[in-house]
């Protein structure tokens, strides 16, 4: 993944909501990884029950996923482009509200689900953020998230080495940095904002926020040609409240 930094220390919130529009226009045309990505990541979450909540909800596709599914969901996100999206979709609006993941408008244990889709490295909180959904879920309750890899994160194939490059991670595995990635597709152009974390950042707030790791995946690409096929995409992992 290509590291660039940012120009300021705005938070990552920020620079999402000011490509909002780019990203919903990215999303409902097909050009992220979303369609091939969601067929091992939804299998992971549990039957409906009482309430899921969808933290990081953004334009609300896994809302709607959900709701298909027979999920009472509500959809949480700090943008309120997004949220706005997601709440007035033209064929399937989804129940939604702004707000921060540190500060769900929840009660405790609340819900027996929480999904974040791709969603917790890309906020600048992420400890706090996790506490937060281990609060509103009950006993027995299950976090169920996926992030870019840190491996994927921490570093890129090396150019110019012909089909099988070296894979170089060129600073700090184990320390924390932001990272703007732009993607041109289709006449498009969409930045994501985000941070490199280890894998430790997330499987400590986990620990702390009372959430026990029952399952742990790594998504690669199938395709043993692509490059992608040696070093995880994404990273999926389902806890439950204790």
């Amino acid at each position: 993944m290509r590291s660039e930094g940012r120009p300021d220390n705005s938070p990552l919130a920020d620079g999402w909501d000011a490509n909002a529009g780019a990203w919903i226009e990215w999303t409902r045309r097909g050009l992220d990884s979303y369609s091939t990505h969601k067929l091992a990541f939804l299998p992971l979450i549990p039957p409906p029950g009482r309430l899921t909540v969808d933290v990081g909800a953004g334009e609300g596709r896994v809302s709607r996923e959900l709701r298909a599914r027979g999920h009472r969901v509500l959809a949480i996100d700090r943008s309120p482009t997004m949220i706005r999206s997601a709440a007035k979709h033209p064929e399937e609006p989804v129940p939604a509200v702004v707000a921060d993941a540190v500060n769900l408008p929840l009660p405790e244990a609340v819900a027996d689900c929480a999904v974040a889709f791709m969603c917790l490295h890309d906020i600048d909180d992420v400890v706090p953020a996790i506490a937060e959904i281990g609060r509103i879920l009950t006993v027995g309750g299950k976090l169920v998230m996926a992030i870019v890899h840190p491996l994927n994160s921490a570093g890129d194939f090396h150019q110019d080495q012909g089909p099988n490059p070296p894979y170089v991670i060129p600073d700090s595995y184990t320390e924390a940095r932001h990272y703007t990635n732009t993607r041109q597709r289709d006449g498009l152009s969409m930045t994501y904002h985000g941070i490199h974390r280890p894998l430790q950042t997330y499987t400590d707030a986990l620990a702390d926020a009372g959430l026990v790791i029952e399952r742990l995946r790594e998504y690669s690409s199938d395709d043993a040609e692509n490059k992608w096929y040696r070093i995880p995409l994404f990273l999926h992992i389902v806890a439950s409240r204790r």
